[in-house]
């Protein structure tokens, strides 16, 4: 069974840094996907002249394969779920980390290092902060952000 985890909290907060550490934790032995929540498409898929590029700009949907990644860009908003069958429909995964989706309906990591938005904080089953702000929050699972092993103990315990 997939484990399915969202890390929502404010721009700069570490969202990034430590689903790219659990990964490094978890990839030599497990399959792990990603969903990134782009909801300002800020995101730099292809560079502007490229074949790629130019299929895409058409309104066709576009896969680019290579020896050693296939990416996809739909030219369409999917439905999460569809997102997370389209990651599983080659290899089961073991573990798929959601950043961004706030609302989806999987258990949550707030992750947070100073300011934060109360509505993240209502949302989420977990909070990874910092030793300094470890006190600050009652009634939550408070999770230490630098110890990705205690965070990987608690998702798998869900």
């Amino acid at each position: 069974m997939t484990k399915i985890i969202s890390f929502s909290g404010i721009s700069n907060s570490g969202k990034t840094t430590l689903i790219e550490n659990l990964c490094k934790i978890l990839i030599p032995t497990y399959q792990v996907g990603v969903i990134k929540h782009d909801p300002k498409n800020k995101a730099i898929f292809d560079k502007e002249g490229k074949d790629s590029y130019k299929f895409f700009q058409s309104g066709a949907n576009v896969a680019i394969v290579s020896p050693k990644q296939t990416n996809i860009r739909f030219n369409n908003n999917l439905d999460n779920n569809e997102i997370i069958n389209i990651l599983n429909t080659n290899k089961m995964l073991d573990y798929i980390f959601i950043e961004g989706f706030k609302t989806m309906p999987y258990k949550k990591i707030c992750v947070i290092r100073g300011d934060f938005v109360q509505s993240d904080l209502d949302l989420c089953d977990a909070i990874a902060t910092t030793k300094q702000y470890k006190n600050n929050f009652k009634n939550k699972i408070v999770l230490d952000l630098d110890n990705y092993k205690e965070i990987l103990q608690w998702i798998n315990n869900e």
